[in-house]
């Protein structure tokens, strides 16, 4: 694994809101909704909105618990299963509320996988990148090198705070269940 400071685009978002992406469970989205890892757009600023929570923010974004064990977890369905090379975790305007660190699980599973199976502590994660420092207001870019195919995948941030955008680019497979299996021409 290796950090890069811009992301090759040739490679598709697999957790593209737009192919069908999204962000099933977090543990904790106080201040900011989950579902905004993989809004299709950049992250913006809004220099005077605020919420009943607190200063909007575009991203996702737990409340602080330092004194606490433990960190906090998002879990999204990619909107095409496939072999991740790229992960950008995107702390854009995420200044002083960022996440120290970051770290990807991944699983195959079907799509419907009810998300009960996908917090059962059997559930069989294995990791895609190991806990990895991150930079506030920044496309934190990280080059992946597993050879295994996810259909969903795990973000832990460390300890909590805030991720403007998730992208995980990669090389999508075909659901060949989907498609009737695989057939002759």
């Amino acid at each position: 694994m290796t950090m890069t400071d811009a992301p090759d685009q040739d490679l598709p978002d697999l957790a593209s809101e737009l192919l069908g992406g999204a962000v099933l469970y977090a543990n904790d989205d106080y201040f900011a909704e989950k579902e905004n890892l993989l809004r299709p757009h950049p992250a913006e600023w809004r220099e005077h909105a605020y919420t009943d929570r607190g200063k909007w923010m575009d991203g996702w974004e737990s409340r602080r618990k330092r004194a606490l064990p433990g960190h906090d977890f998002a879990i999204v369905r990619l909107g095409a299963s496939g072999v991740i090379r790229r992960a950008v975790i995107d702390t854009s305007f995420f200044r002083g509320n960022f996440p120290a660190e970051a770290a990807l699980d991944g699983l195959i599973a079907r799509p419907d996988l009810p998300l009960d199976k996908l917090l059962d502590d059997d559930a069989p994660w294995f990791e895609i990148l190991p806990s990895s420092s991150l930079q506030g207001h920044h496309a934190n870019t990280f080059e992946l090198a597993t050879p295994l195919a996810v259909s969903h995948v795990r973000l832990r941030i460390y300890p909590d705070g805030g991720v403007a955008r998730l992208r995980l680019h990669g090389e999508p497979l075909p659901d060949w269940r989907a498609l009737g299996g695989a057939r002759a021409a």
